[in-house]
């Protein structure tokens, strides 16, 4: 078995205490203990606690504009890239809900380095929406939307059944088992699209 780095343990004990304790709640030594590292690693590795939240938010944005640009990017119709873009999306969301929930649930209003930190990567995402869906949805539509606007909207969507799955676990009860993954996003998809391409959605 392939031995984890230092700096990788520290990252992914952050990620862990970050999703539950969040960024603020985490203090140094807990980070260092369950990373099972020296204090002065962290430091030594990130530069500072915001510098390891920076860290982590690049990996996690980096791999969401990675899909984006697969997915968005082509020839078919702006109904095709879209439900191939949330299906690989929320697939992703789905693979590390820990990571997840810090980048997109940390938000700490108070910082004003972070929030423009997420802001870059904010940017390039509305780059990518303005070209490949916001245009074409003039065109095919003649709805006139932001990317500013569909960018939140669609993030908020997809992520939503991992973030509020802690308290649905406990609404549901005995109830039964959550939908599943293919269900999610067949349901996201279609209530999602019906209502930014409903014209496209019925030749589909």
């Amino acid at each position: 078995m392939e031995k984890i780095s230092s700096k990788d343990r520290i990252r992914h004990a952050a990620v862990f205490l970050f999703a539950r304790h969040g960024f603020a709640g985490t203090g140094l030594r807990e980070l260092a203990a369950r990373a099972e590292v020296n204090l002065a690693m962290i430091n030594y590795f990130f530069g500072s606690k915001r510098g390891l939240l920076k860290v982590i938010l690049d990996g996690f944005f980096e791999e969401y504009l990675v899909i984006a640009r697969e997915e968005l990017v082509g020839e078919e119709s702006l109904y095709t890239r879209l439900s191939r873009f949330i299906n690989s999306a929320v697939r992703y969301f789905d693979s590390d809900q820990d990571l997840l929930l810090v980048t997109i649930a940390e938000l700490p209003h108070d910082d004003p380095e972070i929030i423009e930190y997420k802001a870059n990567w904010a940017r390039q995402m509305a780059q990518i929406l303005d070209k490949e869906v916001c245009k074409p949805l003039k065109r095919e539509t003649g709805k006139e939307i932001s990317a500013t606007c569909v960018g939140p909207m669609l993030t908020s969507l997809m992520a939503s059944r991992f973030l509020f799955s802690p308290m649905m676990e406990r609404v549901r009860g005995d109830a039964g088992e959550s939908v599943s993954i293919e269900a999610y996003i067949e349901i996201l998809t279609s209530v999602f699209l019906q209502g930014l391409l409903a014209q496209e959605s019925q030749q589909n």
